[in-house]
């Protein structure tokens, strides 16, 4: 998608009241929003088109939204999507992060904290994509050196966002020592904040 492409949600939630109170606030900021009632549905809508964003309730009629959820991360990886619960125990929370979830958010949901979890999952994974669109597109007239570190940079940055900022799993997936990965983001210019 380019960046001048509106981005588009899909808000899965049964309650009737939080699914048009999110479209509308998530309208009022420039996303295009759509909305499923049931996990069956939102199944239907994630194979008939492709979502920046999915806001996910733990707790639906037909399936739980940790079903959904692994659902996304096996079908459609470069989807980001964040949890909301009224009655999820910790447990619940973890388990969903663990298994691939962005974030976590309570209901009654506050738009203070969730707008800001929106643009954050919906820009860093636009970030990705332009990042491996440059790696695609790489100048093969630079030295050896040079490209390596581009592509060694690139690779780290979309780890990183994969693995949701967390060295040690980003360590364990590339196969480098994490106290080597350190001196080596470092060298390439990466800040971890």
């Amino acid at each position: 998608m380019s960046s001048n492409t509106a981005k588009t949600i899909l808000v899965v939630d049964d309650e009737l009241g939080i699914r048009e109170l999110l479209k509308e606030c998530l309208e009022d900021e420039g996303f295009v929003v759509k909305t499923s009632h049931t996990g069956h549905h939102a199944h239907k809508m994630l194979k008939e088109e492709t979502f920046d964003l999915v806001l996910l309730d733990v707790w639906l009629p037909d399936l739980d939204g940790i079903s959904i959820l692994e659902h996304i991360t096996k079908y459609h990886q470069e989807t980001p999507v964040v949890m909301m619960s009224g009655h999820a125990s910790i447990s619940t929370a973890l388990n969903a992060i663990k298994l691939g979830a962005k974030d976590f958010i309570e209901k009654p949901v506050s738009l203070s904290k969730l707008l800001p979890a929106v643009k954050k999952y919906v820009s860093s994974s636009a970030e990705v994509v332009q990042s491996v669109t440059d790696v695609v597109t790489i100048n093969m007239n630079k030295q050896l050196k040079e490209l390596k570190d581009y592509l060694e940079k690139n690779y780290f940055l979309y780890q990183l966002n994969q693995h949701n900022g967390n060295i040690s799993k980003v360590a364990e997936f590339s196969g480098v020592d994490r106290a080597h990965l350190y001196r080596k983001f470092k060298n390439l210019g990466i800040n971890l904040k």
